[in-house]
Parts: structure tokens; C-alpha cells; sequence
């Protein structure tokens, strides 16, 4: 038996073999797991940012319900691609019912089919490689200009090469030979230098465009539209590979004098400029068609990060949306929080008003209200037993702080954030709007009286669910909200939550327990007994 070693071509496929193969052991471990991975949000942005979409969670919404970090929950994805897809249907929201089936159906079979989802992972992962993330906004609008004087290129490397060919008939070509060198080195050392950045763009386009050609030879035992898609645009894949190959070619894998004669052969004949603006011509003309290869590439990969994120949930199910004003969940809990306690909600027409004390659990659970809406309008899906929910756009007022850079003060900013709400009306979309204690700000019989006046004015044609401490505001508006609350609790000298909502306004005093629990004197506490009672509201 020979010790030879293996030829290099098949020590490459070796190489390569060994790397998908502990690459594949990787993705099964990590099925179903959350992937702990730096991620840089800028660029995950790009892809959003750049299709400006009209339809979308605003960014303040997307702060206050920490959507970034919900955001990292979700994503499995193996690619920079699937990355800034999946940002994209998160933020877009609102996505029609033909398409959230679409969604839905796809996640059940990459979370069955572990053959095919398993070769999509592998061809994806290839799409992580330098530059990957400025491919977005490359296609969507941020291609370089067309120089003025492309003509001009073209026609000396033309006249290069015809006079090199020359100087064979005759010796004295060689003066304008010269002369053409010194400018095509001139223009290669100016255009051919600020279109060189881009070239780490195309590559990656290029790569996007091999590994969309792998995708569409996969077989397609579920009709999945994407491949359907790939598989459609195959000559325009092969064309457009064929012309990007010169500029992308790894040429410092070649020998070194062939690296020398290219070098030499391309400031002559401007070769990279030229086949530059070739390409640029041509990705131009298919730059919708690039973005539909793109998308199909980036919903896949997207695709398989949900199914694998539903599979490490405790419960999920796939909600009813309906056009009205109706909002009704069993079990709905929060994707952040561990162990989270789920709860039930029931509005029909009506808003929710919210009490209770700090940290019993108000400001959580209308957040999983919030984050559960718009994942059942983007992926088709709720964290709870049972959802029946309304198609409607979500936004907020909940973390709200003073803007000294802009002189704005806490009061002033939440009026103005909470006056936007106020001008939605009724001729638009349906809004869910979610408001953490309103104008808290303020002093306390102007507070009520303004709180109450603006939630009864939203809840006519908006879905409101809003926290509050003020007990008055349950009097005001009992006829347009139901009433819930969250309850503190003292047992055997103990104070604490047990984040369950309950029907109805809240009744509870603890706080004043709370104080003796903590060691404040009698005095007080019996002097603040003695005051709660003289200013509880009386009866009639």
C-alpha cells in the first residue's frame, strides 16, 4: 500500500469534503438552539434600509419592545443574507394572509425535511464572506456612476492594442505605444482605483449568484416557490457569472509571473476597467431580477431560522387574523423572558387599562402583546395556546426619556409622541397602541384628566392597552376599557409577584406593608395608614 500522498487536486477535495462534513455535525448540533454570535445591526439594517419599505415597524415601536433582541431569539440563519432578509420581514410587518401561509408552510417543512434543509444550510453558509453585507445596497440603488467618458476607455485600450500589433510592421509604432502606456496607467491609476473597492461587492455578488446556482439544482419535492424562482432565472445566473469571473479571479492563488504578466497586461489594456463596465451595464439592466435571486436566497435561509427557532419553543400556535377589532389570546407569554408566565387576554371593541404596581408585570405584558402582534403578522406566528388577532399596525410610548440634547423635557416628549397617536383617525389602518403610564409626568389631577380624555378619544377607533397606577382613571373610563390589573403580594412577611393578570381594577394596598417590611418606623407607616384611608374616595 503506498504512503504517497494524495494528489493535490484530490487533497482540495478532501479538504473540502472534511469541512462540510464537520460543518453539518455544527448545524445539527445547533438545531432548535439559540446561536450566540456577534451581530452587527448596522449592517443586518442595510438590506431594510435600502428597500424602503412603506409598510413598517417605526423605530421608536422597535426600541421599546426591544425587537433587536427578540430579533436575536429568532435568528438561526447561516448567511448574511438570511440575516438581512429576516430583519426585513420583521420590521416590514403587515404581510398579506397568501404570504404568511406561504411562511408558515415553508417553516413546517424545513423543520420536517431535515435532508433538504440541511443542504440549503451548507450552500448558505457560503454566502458569509467578506463584503457580503454591502451586496444589498449594492444592488438596490448603490452602484457606482458611468463614467462620462467610457467611450474614451474603450477606444484606447482599442488603439493599445492595434498599435502593439503594429509596431511588428512597423518599428516607429512603438513612440505612440509608449505614449498610449503612460495614459492607460494614468487612467488605471485613477478610475481604475476608486471602482477597486466595488470589486469586493461584485465578488460577492458573484458568490451569491454560485451559490444560487447550487440551490436551484436541488430537487423540489415541495414546490417551494423560491427554487421555482432560482430555477428561472438560471441562464440570466450563468451569463451573469460568466462576466463577473475576470473581475472577481483570486488572482494572488495565481504563480507569481502570471500575477506579474496580468498585472502588466491590464494597466496596458484596461482590462479591469473595461470588464468593469461591462458588468456594471449588465447588473444594471437585471438589477430587479438580482434582488429577486437575492430575496429568494435570504427567505430560504430566513425560512429555516424560524422553523428552527419554533422548535425549541415550549408552545407556539399559528394565529387567526382578523379585521376587526377583536383581540384574544390563551397562554401568550414573552419570548425574552425565561420561564415567562403566560396569560390570558380578551378585548372585543374595547381597550385594556392596566394597573398595579411597579414590577407586578404590566409594562412585560403589554410588551408581549406588542412583539407577539407583529410576529404572528410577519411569520405567521404567536407565542401562545390560542390567538385570535387583529390585522393592525403596533406602536408605542413606553420608554420614554428626557431629550436634553434637544431640549426637550420627559412631559413635553411624551405629549408629542402620544398627539401622533391621537391624529391616526379612523380613515387609516387599524392601530394597536400600547402606552406605559401616560403622562406621568405631570401633576395628578391634570394627569387623569388629560390621560382619560386621550385614551377615551383613541379607544373610538384604535385598540389601546394602557398601564397605569392611577385607580381614578378605572372610575373614567370604565364605559370604553376593561379593566385589568396586576397584584402585589405579602405573604408570611414576604413581598412579591406572581405576574398573573387578573380581571377587574385593582384593590390592593400593599405599599405601605412594603414599607414596614423594609424597616421604616411605625410612625410612618400608622401616618400613612391614617392618610390612605382619609384620602380614599368615598362611596356615592
Amino acid at each position: 500500500m503506498s504512503d504517497d500522498p494524495l494528489p493535490q487536486a484530490d487533497n482540495e477535495v478532501v479538504a473540502k469534503g472534511d469541512r462540510q462534513k464537520r460543518l453539518l455535525e455544527q448545524v445539527r448540533k445547533e438545531w432548535g438552539k439559540p446561536l450566540e454570535r456577534e451581530r452587527n445591526f448596522g449592517l443586518i439594517r442595510l438590506f431594510h434600509r435600502w428597500s424602503k419599505a412603506t409598510a413598517s415597524v417605526d423605530d421608536s415601536t422597535w426600541g421599546d419592545l426591544a425587537m433587536d433582541e427578540v430579533f436575536a431569539a429568532i435568528d438561526r440563519t447561516r448567511s448574511v443574507t438570511g440575516q438581512q432578509v429576516l430583519y426585513h420581514e420583521l420590521r416590514t410587518g403587515l404581510a398579506g394572509p397568501v404570504l404568511l401561509a406561504e411562511r408558515a408552510r415553508q417553516q413546517d417543512i424545513l423543520r420536517d425535511d431535515a435532508s433538504l434543509r440541511e443542504r440549503l444550510q451548507l450552500l448558505l453558509e457560503q454566502l458569509n464572506r467578506p463584503g457580503a453585507e454591502y451586496v444589498a445596497p449594492l444592488l438596490l440603488g448603490g452602484m457606482p456612476d458611468k463614467p462620462r467618458l467610457a467611450w474614451l476607455y474603450r477606444s484606447l485600450a482599442v488603439a493599445s492594442m492595434g498599435c502593439l500589433v503594429a509596431t511588428g510592421f512597423f518599428h516607429w509604432m512603438v513612440v505612440p505605444v509608449l505614449v498610449l502606456l503612460l495614459v492607460n496607467v494614468a487612467i488605471s491609476a485613477t478610475y481604475g482605483q476608486r471602482i477597486l473597492p466595488h470589486f469586493t461587492g461584485f465578488a460577492s455578488i458573484n458568490t451569491l449568484l454560485g451559490v444560487a446556482a447550487e440551490v436551484a439544482k436541488l430537487p423540489d419535492r415541495h414546490a417551494l416557490p423560491q427554487l421555482g424562482a432560482l430555477r428561472q432565472s438560471a441562464p440570466l445566473i450563468a451569463g451573469l457569472r460568466k462576466r463577473l469571473g475576470w473581475l472577481v479571479a483570486d488572482r494572488s492563488a495565481m504563480p507569481e509571473m502570471t500575477q506579474w504578466l496580468f498585472g502588466y497586461l491590464n494597466m496596458m489594456f484596461l482590462f479591469d476597467v473595461l470588464i468593469f463596465l461591462r458588468s456594471l451595464k449588465i447588473l444594471r439592466e437585471k438589477q430587479s431580477q438580482l434582488v429577486g435571486i437575492f430575496e429568494a436566497l435570504g427567505s430560504l435561509d430566513a425560512s429555516i431560522a424560524v422553523a428552527s427557532y419554533v422548535s425549541g419553543l415550549p408552545v407556539f400556535c399559528r394565529p387567526e387574523l382578523v379585521e376587526t377589532r377583536r383581540l384574544e389570546v390563551t397562554g401568550i407569554y414573552h419570548p425574552l423572558i425565561p420561564n415567562a408566565v403566560d396569560n390570558p387576554l380578551s378585548l372585543t371593541d374595547r381597550g385594556a387599562l392596566i394597573a398595579g404596581p411597579n414590577m407586578a408585570g404590566k409594562t412585560a405584558f403589554i410588551r408581549t402583546i406588542g412583539i407577539n402582534l407583529i410576529l404572528a403578522q410577519t411569520l405567521d406566528l404567536c407565542l401562545a395556546r390560542r390567538a385570535i388577532l387583529p390585522r393592525a399596525v403596533v406602536r408605542s410610548a413606553i420608554r420614554r426619556e428626557d431629550k436634553l440634547s434637544e431640549g426637550s423635557s420627559y412631559f413635553y416628549s411624551e405629549i408629542k409622541q402620544v398627539q401622533e397617536f391621537t391624529q391616526l383617525g379612523a380613515g387609516g389602518p387599524l392601530h394597536v397602541i400600547l402606552i406605559d403610564e401616560i403622562f406621568r409626568g405631570t401633576n395628578t389631577i391634570e394627569r387623569i384628566a388629560s390621560s382619560a380624555a386621550v385614551l377615551r378619544h383613541l379607544a373610538r377607533t384604535q385598540i389601546v392597552l394602557a398601564t397605569t397606577h392611577d385607580s381614578e382613571l378605572q372610575a373614567l373610563l370604565g364605559d370604553v376599557f376593561a379593566m385589568y390589573h396586576f397584584s402585589d403580594q405579602v405573604v408570611n412577611g414576604t413581598y412579591g409577584f406572581d405576574y398573573h393578570i387578573c380581571t377587574g381594577p385593582v384593590r390592593s394596598r400593599n405599599a405601605i406593608k412594603l414599607l414596614a417590611l423594609s424597616g421604616y418606623a411605625k410612625e410612618i407607616t400608622d401616618e400613612a395608614e391614617r392618610l390612605a384611608a382619609q384620602l380614599e374616595p368615598r362611596p356615592g
